[in-house]
């Protein structure tokens, strides 16, 4: 009874697996207007030494948040397949900053069987640069060559913000950044600290500053509380200054 079992067991046909898609990429966040580079792949390993013939092709897009196309933001935008070898497509990011959708359609089709259609979406970020600049100070002119920088942001080192920057007559440098990142809203922070080997002194290297994304430090509400205060003391002063009418003494019956 046992061995009749496990030969029922061993009877139950395999269900067929899923062919695997991906969308790969270094970051999915782009500066507006600029391009970013994806990779594609279809994956089925059931398809390796088959004698039939196996036809893999895809179609991609870039959504707005409305659904609609964005036009010519994918290059190229179709073409032909090979299992389980990566192409690249190069995505550029609309002009206006929000959130899109890279959209890749894959159609595959083995022998005399229907084709088949797998969608893959992945987010893709158009934001705008966040300029990070410091200046710097070296009045003891002790430093003649260019020197090598880095941004730190809220407490992590920007590797791709290696930056050189030389000082002028007056002793003063600026070193400038563009951030391309989403961060949340509110406050946060960076430094610019000296590259790996060098001790400088130098006034602005490593002191933290502030900067806040989606507000600007309650300006706005402080504004705000002004503009009511002012408004409150004009109407004080008009009220304190208001003439008060006297109609007299109010005449006694007889």
């Amino acid at each position: 009874m046992m061995l009749l079992a496990v030969a029922a067991v061993c009877m139950v046909p395999a269900t067929d697996a899923e062919p695997f898609t991906n969308i790969g990429y270094e970051t999915d966040i782009i500066e507006v207007g600029e391009d970013g580079v994806f990779t594609i792949i279809f994956s089925d390993p059931s398809l390796e030494g088959t004698e039939e013939e196996v036809s893999i092709s895809y179609k991609a897009k870039l959504t707005d948040s409305k659904g609609e196309t964005m036009s010519s933001a994918v290059s190229p935008s179709s073409g032909d397949l090979t299992n389980d070898v990566s192409e690249e497509i190069t995505v550029e990011a609309p002009k206006e900053a929000g959130k899109y959708t890279l959209v890749v359609e894959y159609t595959y089709k083995v022998g005399d069987a229907d084709e088949k259609v797998i969608t893959e979406e992945k987010t893709v970020r158009a934001v705008e640069p966040i300029t990070l600049s410091v200046t710097l100070s070296n009045k003891d002119g002790n430093v003649d060559a260019a020197i090598g920088l880095y941004f730190v942001v809220d407490g992590n080192v920007i590797e791709d913000s290696y930056t050189t920057t030389t000082f002028n007559k007056d002793g003063t440098a600026t070193a400038s950044y563009d951030w391309i990142a989403a961060p949340s809203d509110g406050k946060h922070t960076f430094k610019v600290i000296p590259a790996e080997g060098e001790a400088l002194a130098i006034e602005g290297l490593g002191e933290t500053h502030t900067f806040y994304v989606g507000e600007t430090s309650y300006t706005t509400y402080i504004i705000l509380a002004v503009l009511f205060v002012v408004i409150m003391v004009f109407v004080l002063i008009w009220v304190y200054r208001k003439p008060v009418k006297n109609y007299g003494k109010p005449k006694s019956r007889r």
